[in-house]
């Protein structure tokens, strides 16, 4: 087999670095999903080295400790730009313009672009993952400098992308309307779970253990996400407040995840509301404590006002808790009809969600059987089967015309590439 009938899978490493995000959690399982798959593309991470100068200095270091720890070599590829220029601009939230492929053979690689954007390409095909669009929807909410980022380069990263990968058909239907990508161009390669870990047959003793461990008695409403604007906390705990009295010393609202960011209207609602004593905040969870909690609520509730996908969801129907979530976008395409649907911008919908499933038995049963069931038609191995498509297709396409940094690169300089 010739190397342009099997190129080299390249991988932009940044989702890769620890401690790992969502983001990266989706790479890594999607590419070891992938890896799994018989006539799978070799896959490498990108580095990168001055022409001039051997690669050194920490940001390689950190890079080589990604390949020992992942088990993927490093596909260095040549560059004009000395490392520390790079460097100093990446820490500013830029990059020069130059091609990071100007010494690739043609149709030998593809190169994978998990964390939204990438580097220029001059010739060879990529492949970059789009998760939301939150830095147009809400801008206000996220760090500026992470919107100045996605404004200045993404654009161009979709430009030069022989195909597209986005996690759900609801941002596929946000690329097409904000950047006018064609349908054809786009594949959906949905997140999955473990689903030997989510389940809803955790054995008693590990469920009861983690109840302990938080400091959780009876029954109770749970929520898992980080404490930010889009997650639409502040209406849930005015929903909560809805809820009869008698209903609410029953069913505190337990919410875990991480302090996040512009949330200081949320504890000022618990505060208006009188609720400090049923709202409890049990802050960032250790991984494996998920699934038990998710298990042992009443309900789970997540009516986010913006989600690329909404794993949490996914996770609570797998555990069999009965979920209440948003009506809109993504989050109404992972639950299907195994979800209560809410209008997310209604506190009192949002209460009438979660009552109907605390006060009726038939409609919580039916959840609880109907959520595994569902849960079951995301797994890694079928995205992955579907993102080995994207990477053929994108390798049968070929990447842009050669720019003029690498006819230039070509002509003045010494090919110094791998063979």
């Amino acid at each position: 087999m010739t190397r342009r009938e099997a190129p080299e899978l390249v991988v932009e490493p940044s989702a890769l670095f620890p401690p790992l995000s969502g983001v990266g959690y989706y790479t890594r399982e999607l590419l070891r999903a992938y890896e799994a798959l018989p006539g799978h593309f070799p896959v490498r991470i990108l580095g990168s080295r001055w022409y001039f100068k051997p690669w050194q200095g920490p940001a390689d270091i950190h890079l080589r400790r990604v390949s020992e720890a992942t088990g993927y070599a490093i596909d260095l590829q040549m560059k004009l730009t000395p490392s520390a220029l790079d460097e100093r601009l990446r820490r500013r939230h830029r990059r020069l313009p130059f091609p990071v492929d100007l010494f690739t053979e043609p149709g030998s690689r593809v190169f994978f672009y998990p964390n939204y954007v990438g580097p220029p390409l001059g010739q060879s095909p990529s492949v970059p993952v789009i998760y939301d669009f939150s830095y147009l929807r809400y801008p206000h909410i996220l760090k500026a400098r992470s919107v100045d980022y996605l404004r200045r380069y993404l654009p161009a990263t979709i430009r030069q992308a022989t195909r597209v990968v986005v996690i759900s058909e609801s941002i596929k239907a946000e690329l097409i309307r904000f950047f006018g990508v064609p349908a054809d161009k786009i594949d959906v390669v949905y997140p999955a779970i473990d689903l030997t870990a989510f389940r809803p047959d955790i054995p008693w003793a590990v469920r009861e253990y983690v109840r302990r461990k938080h400091g959780l008695g009876g029954d109770y409403i749970f929520s898992l996400s980080t404490v930010e604007p889009r997650k639409n906390f502040p209406r849930l705990i005015q929903a909560y407040a809805l809820l009869p009295a008698g209903v609410r010393a029953v069913y505190p609202l337990v919410v875990a995840g991480g302090k996040g960011w512009k949330n200081d209207d949320v504890f000022a609602t618990i505060k208006r509301l009188g609720l400090e004593a049923q709202v409890q905040f049990l802050g960032y969870i250790d991984e494996e404590d998920r699934a038990p909690l998710m298990s042992e609520a009443a309900l789970f509730v997540l009516p986010s006002l913006y989600e690329g996908f909404g794993m949490p969801v996914l996770e609570a129907m797998a555990c069999g808790a009965p979920v209440v979530t948003s009506s809109r976008g993504a989050l109404a395409e992972v639950g299907g009809e195994a979800v209560v649907d809410v209008d997310p911008h209604e506190p009192e919908d949002i209460a009438r969600g979660m009552l109907s499933v605390l006060t009726d038995a038939a409609l919580e049963r039916k959840l609880a059987r109907a959520g595994p069931v569902r849960a079951q038609a995301f797994t890694w191995e079928s995205s992955a089967r579907v993102l080995a498509e994207t990477f053929a297709r994108a390798a049968a396409e070929g990447g842009p015309k050669k720019s003029v940094y690498v006819r230039f690169a070509q002509a003045v300089f010494p090919s110094k590439s791998k063979p």
